[in-house]
């Protein structure tokens, strides 16, 4: 496994950092890259964010659940504590910030106009904007009644995608692979989305390899980029990153750019793609925030966030569009969840900590973030297969 440089979060820093989550791990990464560019970095969350035990966060700014009537006015007292950078890792906390307007309050934050971001955060209104864009995208149907959700799963066969309009990490994201599981899916998907007014859509099942493209940019014009193709991936089609590679690829950063060039986006932004069998890279969605594999971008010596800081400032840095290519990477809580569904993965897991030419996201300087988020996956999922036993007991009993 390669070493990353020691973490040190002793030293005076100058700059103050917001980075405003719920409970992913994400939030870790970027204390430990803010805290090596000089800033002290707090962190806003939910209770039990891995990143409150990080040796790199300077303050827990405990967050209540975003559907709390207490979560505004506590997401208003973090964004008003004169922060130089605020970094948005979460889309209900994004929404948020759009529903109570504090997007022009808050000195240190970047995001797109509202308009453009409103946009990215439908995946139907992505879908039409990518298409007239000339960018490719999945065959996608919004079924109006039972007889025609058939009739497109027919057309469209198994295994295909059901998809919520909103939401991020596939949590209204269903998987059907055959007629039977279909009906239930869309229910699923359709229950979540009951606050939205698009209904879920139908989309084909691609088989192909997963990319990502993420940077910073200034009016729908790039300013920093990082690209990986996913070597592995959870769910396989379109999940999140397990490990990976960085990639150049000219015209999958040009698909990628006329995304967000149609939008005249400004902020970190991060979009993916999946490669068909023609070669052809279809767009998938857009995440209008900090993404998952933000962190990817340094180990590819690529700075995202001095450039956002100035960005923050009104000033709007040189372009600057380079990144090494061949950097291999994998996340340990990602592999976790992975072993856990395939355990053939655990090969792979050993074999990529073995190898020092692989970057990890795990450190031993500061492993409690990880260590805690992968314990708590993992009493997550006994204490539902203990259920799952005493449900099938008691039904047996009652049998």
């Amino acid at each position: 496994m390669q070493r990353k440089q020691s973490i040190s979060c002793k030293r005076p820093a100058s700059l103050r950092a917001l980075i405003l989550d719920k409970r992913a791990v994400m939030g870790t990464e970027l204390c430990r890259t803010l805290t090596r560019l000089g800033y002290d970095a707090d962190v806003f969350a939910e209770p039990q964010s891995p990143a409150f035990y990080s040796r790199c966060c300077a303050q827990r700014l405990i967050s209540p659940e975003t559907s709390s009537v207490d979560f505004p006015a506590a997401l208003r007292r973090a964004l008003t504590q004169g922060y130089d950078a605020v970094f948005v890792c979460n889309e209900e906390i994004l929404e948020a910030i759009m529903t109570l307007g504090l997007q022009k309050r808050c000195a240190g934050l970047v995001l797109p106009r509202a308009p453009s971001l409103e946009l990215a955060l439908s995946k139907s209104a992505m879908l039409q904007i990518a298409e007239k864009a000339g960018v490719a995208i999945p065959r996608t149907f919004y079924p109006t009644t039972a007889a025609s959700l058939l009739k497109i799963a027919v057309e469209l066969g198994f295994p295909l995608i059901v998809k919520g309009d909103r939401g991020e990490a596939g949590a209204r994201v269903r998987l059907v692979t055959r007629p039977s599981e279909l009906t239930d899916a869309y229910h699923q998907v359709a229950e979540l989305e009951v606050s939205q007014s698009s209904a879920p859509m139908v989309q084909e099942y691609i088989v192909g390899t997963g990319y990502s493209v993420g940077g910073l940019f200034h009016e729908g014009r790039p300013l920093r980029v990082c690209a990986h193709r996913k070597v592995v991936a959870v769910p396989p089609l379109g999940g999140l990153t397990v490990s990976g590679i960085t990639e150049s690829d000219p015209f999958l950063l040009g698909e990628a750019c006329k995304i967000f060039r149609a939008l005249n986006y400004t902020g970190l932004g991060h979009v993916e793609f999946i490669r068909d069998k023609f070669n052809r890279f279809r767009f998938l969605e857009i995440n209008p925030r900090v993404w998952g594999t933000t962190a990817i971008a340094e180990y590819a010596g690529v700075d995202l966030f001095r450039p956002y800081q100035e960005l923050a400032r009104g000033i709007v840095p040189e372009p600057d569009l380079h990144f090494r290519v061949g950097v291999r990477f994998h996340r340990i809580v990602r592999e976790g969840r992975m072993i856990a569904a395939q355990p053939s993965r655990v090969f792979g897991f050993i074999r990529d900590c073995l190898d020092r030419q692989v970057r990890t996201d795990f450190a031993w300087s500061d492993p409690l973030p990880h260590l805690i988020s992968l314990l708590g996956r993992s009493k997550k999922r006994l204490s539902k297969r203990t259920n799952s036993r005493e449900r099938r007991l008691d039904a047996a009993i009652d049998a």
